[in-house]
């Protein structure tokens, strides 16, 4: 596959365009204007029983998918990981203008008296632990997920093939394999599947 190789994932029978699920969602919340307001149209995932307040409040950002997808490339005798991109995946005005963070110079006190929502394996403000600027809102992989689908079968893009080293050029010919960690942690039973495009 020459030139950009991009990877998705896709879900079947997944109606993210229920009504009651599109609105749940707080977008003064997702603008870091108010990070534990308190959003009807997000309930049941509002706040935990104790009161504190959810960030990302509601079920689209509840649900979100959290399976973490490798490729490797079976060079020879040898197995090589090929370089993904995980930002940059985003559309700019989602980026820049429709999701924002709390003005704040550290990220996590920023969040301080909030919880992740129930089926999140860490808070906002750690989505990335390997790159502290695609963190809490503006994550590109949730950023993604909150852009809900019209049809109940879709497939978003989760990562783009780093054009570096041997994969300059997109992917050489040869055998690939996936390693796809399923979360046990998930709102939905979901079967997800891979998908690569070469442009």
């Amino acid at each position: 596959m020459l030139g950009d190789v991009f990877m998705y994932y896709g879900l079947q029978n997944f109606y993210q365009n229920h009504r009651r699920y599109v609105q749940s969602r707080s977008d003064e919340q997702l603008l870091g204007r108010n990070v534990d307001v308190q959003n009807t149209y997000c309930a049941p995932f509002t706040a935990y029983q104790n009161g504190t307040p959810m960030a990302p409040c509601g079920a689209i950002a509840n649900s979100m998918f959290n399976d973490t997808i490798d490729l490797f490339y079976n060079f020879n005798s040898s197995v090589i990981q090929v370089p993904l991109l995980k930002t940059g995946n985003s559309w700019w005005t989602d980026k820049n203008v429709k999701f924002r963070n709390p003005e704040s110079h550290n990220l996590s006190a920023a969040f301080a008296g909030t919880a992740r929502p129930p089926y999140w394996h860490k808070p906002v403000y750690l989505l990335d632990e390997e790159d502290e600027k695609n963190n809490g809102y503006i994550n590109d992989d949730f950023i993604i997920w909150m852009r809900v689908s019209a049809f109940a079968t879709f497939r978003n893009l989760y990562r783009r093939v780093s054009r570096k080293g041997q994969f300059a050029d997109g992917l050489p010919a040869g055998n690939y394999t996936f390693h796809i960690s399923y979360s046990i942690l998930s709102y939905y039973p979901r079967q997800s599947f891979i998908l690569l495009d070469a442009m």
